[in-house]
């Protein structure tokens, strides 16, 4: 609007200076160009007042676009910060529940396992199997090679008894040189014991450690639910004698506990 009325006074200007013209007025005549000049001074001034709110604008849209971008890099950092602490807590809970050495499962875990397996079991009348393992001769390769080729066998091993179990099932590392198989929903003592002979022909095959060729055996103790007891406490006990009757009996064997009192 401001525009439309300077240029209204240019034009009035002119038209007052062609009507001088026709009259045979002065083209010099002060007053005309007093009048012209203060016209135009009015004109450029509010083309002036234009200018500069137009600049504040942009001054106040490029500090509000600022603005904008610091929020999106202070959430972005922010989320980035978020991720890392939530990568954290995840490594901090599957420390607290894994083994660090071997990636399986701790004593924790198996418990919390065991319970649940045995409350299924309870409810769709299925035995558990838990299957206590004891490398033979472990102490000999930590002797003879080292605590670092111990760690790399005991890896080996971990990974031999995943590859015989099922995806439902559990391995985990006891501590030391044992190792526990975690057997829910079986139909009875012949499962397991299908699973501790091929577990047990697995783990006797030869190992390579750093290009050293290493013979280990192992021996099982197996405990069943319920005919073995009832909580998973019973079950670590009773699989824990049956493996050390195993071990005390030439190594390298399978046994169920026969304890007084097996139902």
């Amino acid at each position: 609007m401001k525009n439309t009325r300077a240029d209204d006074g240019v034009s009035a200007v002119a038209a007052d200076a062609c009507a001088s013209d026709e009259t045979g007025a002065q083209p010099g005549d002060a007053a005309a160009l007093a009048l012209v000049r203060h016209r135009l001074q009015q004109a450029l001034t509010e083309v002036l007042e234009l200018q500069q709110a137009l600049s504040a604008s942009q001054e106040k849209s490029s500090a509000a676009q600022r603005q904008i971008v610091a929020y999106v890099d202070t959430i972005s950092r922010l989320r980035q910060k978020v991720s890392l602490l939530e990568q954290e807590v995840a490594q901090v809970h599957h420390f607290a529940y894994h083994d660090e050495l071997t990636g399986l499962p701790n004593r924790s875990l198996l418990r919390d396992r065991l319970n649940q397996a045995i409350v299924q079991a309870a409810r769709q009348n299925k035995q558990v199997g838990l299957l206590m393992v004891d490398l033979d001769g472990f102490k000999n390769v930590n002797d003879r090679l080292g605590h670092a080729a111990g760690d790399k066998l005991l890896q080996q091993v971990a990974n031999r008894l995943l590859s015989c179990i099922r995806g439902a099932d559990t391995a985990c590392r006891y501590g030391g040189d044992e190792f526990v198989v975690l057997l829910p929903e079986i139909d009875g003592e012949n499962s397991a014991a299908e699973v501790a002979q091929k577990l047990h022909a697995r783990l006797s095959m030869p190992y390579v450690v750093d290009g050293n060729p290493i013979t280990v055996t192992s021996s099982i103790g197996v405990a069943v639910y319920p005919g073995d007891g009832s909580s998973q406490d019973d079950l670590i006990r009773r699989a824990d004698v049956a493996m050390y009757l195993a071990k005390s009996h030439s190594h390298s064997q399978i046994r169920f506990d026969q304890s007084v009192g097996r139902n």
